[in-house]
């Protein structure tokens, strides 16, 4: 190519990119005054220039997320994942759209990759802290919650954080680190009650009061601080101020059963038996379920006279304290039958999960792990589908459950119907790296080329090595458009 020929080549290129720049910076600039749809509106012309300019793509996931469009967001922040897989906010931002989605499981595996990858992210130390505390992994949450308190010494909202999560793990440390928190935000009602909370735990009920009584200076209508104070001054002995604090909870807060339950154990200990059966009735209507209100009123009808009534709240206490028992046997069978499973004893795992179906046939986690069970040992497919089924009566939400079905049909050939049910899977749970793969994978063989390209993307954005992705991801988009 002659000299000059290449020079205006590359002048070219060079102005091309400029303008691609000009449209994402000024959609950056837009999005910082609140101008949002002008905002996306320049990203969008940026990437129709250049479809693979990763900031822009970056930008725009951005600009969908501050408009509370979700699922747009994630469009944006998977699409520039795949192309630049390194991109650690991008993934950090996925790891919130996950969380607005409510695909927890998919938060945590992302933000287990930013803070690997990003160990001085304090903000992702603290988010990863929190999600995995929701989790209920106490030792790992506190862990990322010390590394965003190192890395941010004196931040109120990483202070409390960990705080609360001490207090279970290490009451003294607890109260310490909570302390801080409140001399950091002297003004934050949370950090107050809580640091109440830690002293009340701790068995520092003065100390404790004297935080709650902070808090409703800050909050005088928070329920549950006065009905936490409420408890801790029945603790110390004080039953007329333990109960003027319970019932401005419940002025607070009608509907808060455990107020009403603790408001009746204290009218039952200053001898008001009419009054206590009165808010332990109004306590079994806010939550049937609650087995200290039904303790409790059964002990007050029985002071009144009433015993019918005692015994009628005695038998259903005993229900329910059977069933909680039974629900905690069947948690233990499905453990054991999950070990048998792994150690290859079928037979055994089988007959564990229907003991543990039969001691709490409520309890999902047991149908869950028997359907897979079913359909692995090469059982009836329809047996483990109505097994999955019942998962989804038990607990609508749980989009794994429509994945596992989906997973059934399509062994047992029914391609189409699988489909649709990874479709649900994903819209439930968008983060669900397998059941987007087989989304991915039905659409492409149904030439589904779109839905195809849009979910092997999210897949590349979770797993930027899975080659067979990118093979289907280039695959779809070819086919697009395409007769």
């Amino acid at each position: 190519m002659p000299i000059i020929a290449t020079l205006l080549l590359v002048a070219a290129t060079f102005a091309a990119a400029q303008e691609v720049s000009r449209h994402d910076q000024r959609g950056v600039q837009l999005g910082q005054s609140g101008d949002l749809a002008a905002a996306i509106e320049q990203f969008r012309a940026a990437l129709r220039l250049d479809p693979n300019y990763v900031e822009a793509w970056y930008h725009l996931g951005l600009a969908y997320n501050q408009s509370q469009k979700t699922d747009e967001a994630m469009a944006g922040f998977e699409e520039a994942l795949r192309l630049r897989p390194d991109h650690v906010e991008a993934r950090y931002m996925l790891a919130d759209c996950c969380r607005k989605r409510g695909d927890f499981a998919g938060e945590l595996n992302l933000l287990a990759e930013v803070v690997t990858k990003a160990p001085q992210f304090a903000e992702a130390h603290y988010n990863y802290g929190i999600a995995l505390k929701n989790h209920e992994k106490v030792q790992h949450a506190l862990e990322e919650l010390r590394a965003a308190v190192r890395l941010s010494p004196g931040n109120p909202k990483y202070l409390l954080a960990l705080g609360i999560a001490l207090t279970d793990a290490d009451k003294k440390a607890a109260v310490n680190v909570l302390r801080d928190a409140v001399e950091h935000s002297a003004g934050s009602a949370d950090a107050h009650y809580n640091l109440a909370l830690a002293l009340a735990t701790d068995g520092e009920d003065i100390a404790a009061v004297e935080e709650f009584n902070r808090v409703l200076e800050l909050s005088p209508k928070r329920a549950s601080a006065l009905r936490a104070m409420g408890v801790t001054l029945l603790h110390q002995g004080k039953l007329a101020e333990s109960s003027a604090a319970l019932r401005r909870a419940l002025e607070a807060a009608p509907s808060d059963a455990e107020a009403a339950n603790n408001l009746g154990a204290v009218q039952l200990k200053l001898k008001d038996v009419q009054g206590a059966i009165e808010t332990l009735e109004h306590a079994v209507q806010l939550n049937p379920d609650l087995i200290k209100a039904h303790a409790s009123l059964a002990q007050a009808y029985q002071r009144a006279g009433r015993t019918a009534e005692a015994r009628r709240e005695s038998e259903r206490l005993a229900t329910l304290t059977a069933e909680q028992r039974n629900r905690g046997r069947a948690m233990v069978l499905v453990q054991s039958a999950e070990q048998q499973t792994k150690a290859g004893q079928t037979a055994q795992a089988l007959s564990t999960l229907h003991q543990a179906i039969e001691a709490s046939p409520g309890f999902a986690d047991a149908h869950f792990q028997l359907g897979r069970l079913l359909r692995d040992s090469g059982g009836n497919p329809n047996d483990a589908i109505a097994s999955f089924r019942r998962v989804l009566r038990l607990d609508p939400e749980r989009a794994e459950a429509h994945y596992e079905i989906g997973v059934t049909l399509e062994r047992a050939g029914r391609k189409a119907d699988a489909l649709e049910e990874y479709r649900i899977a994903v819209e439930m749970a968008p983060c669900h790296v397998e059941a987007k793969e087989a989304l991915a994978r039905a659409a492409l063989d149904a030439h589904q080329w779109s839905t195809a390209a849009a979910q092997f993307r999210g897949v590349l954005a979770f797993q930027p090595k899975n080659a067979d992705a990118k093979d289907g991801f280039d695959r779809a988009i070819t086919s697009e458009g395409k007769p």
